[in-house]
């Protein structure tokens, strides 16, 4: 079958973004697919984009850091499980950093130089709002300039405790639903 990448960002171990992909992953897991889950926030050895442009000459990311293995499994993907929780009406900042290195995911005249058509599902958790403001954001990214296929969002608006989503089988049966996509 396919090969995934899910992509956790929240800095809360184990809590709701983390409950949800989860979810997601044993669905696509159960449908035979091969997923590697990357938890960004516990990488120390990472950095956002710094503009130098090698990306351009090279055709994929030049800094090497933690980022560098999942920027490599993204590439080489057949679908993609992306995840943030909202911090302050934004991704958090684990999350942009990640995404701010998906620049390397375009040549220099804005083109994608990786395969277009890739699924992808988001997911996008908050205390009281702007989970699905921001999933909306990040799906028009991703098919904006990489061209991929959105299979769906998951967005809860209410995330406080972290350990809301464990409890809540309606959410949990969409993250499901959203891994069964792929």
């Amino acid at each position: 079958m396919g090969k995934i990448v899910a992509i956790v960002s929240s800095p809360r171990k184990d809590a709701n973004s983390e409950t949800l992909v989860k979810a997601a992953v044993g669905a696509a897991e159960g449908k035979g697919h091969e997923v590697k889950v990357f938890n960004v926030a516990t990488m120390k050895d990472r950095r956002g984009c710094i503009a130098c442009m090698g990306c351009k000459k090279a055709g994929k990311c030049v800094l090497k850091d933690e980022f560098t293995p999942v920027l490599d499994a993204i590439r080489e993907a057949d679908g993609i499980i992306l995840s943030t929780a909202v911090y302050f009406g934004q991704p958090t900042g684990h999350y942009r950093l990640l995404e701010d290195r998906f620049f390397s995911f375009i040549d220099a005249t804005f083109t994608p130089n990786i395969a277009t058509g890739k699924k992808f599902g988001v997911i996008v958790t908050a205390g009281s709002a702007g989970a699905d403001e921001t999933a909306a954001q990040i799906v028009g990214r991703m098919v904006n300039f990489f061209k991929f296929e959105p299979v769906g969002t998951v967005a809860y608006n209410d995330g406080n405790p972290p350990h809301n989503a464990e409890q809540n089988q309606d959410l949990l049966a969409q993250a499901r639903e959203l891994g069964s996509k792929f």
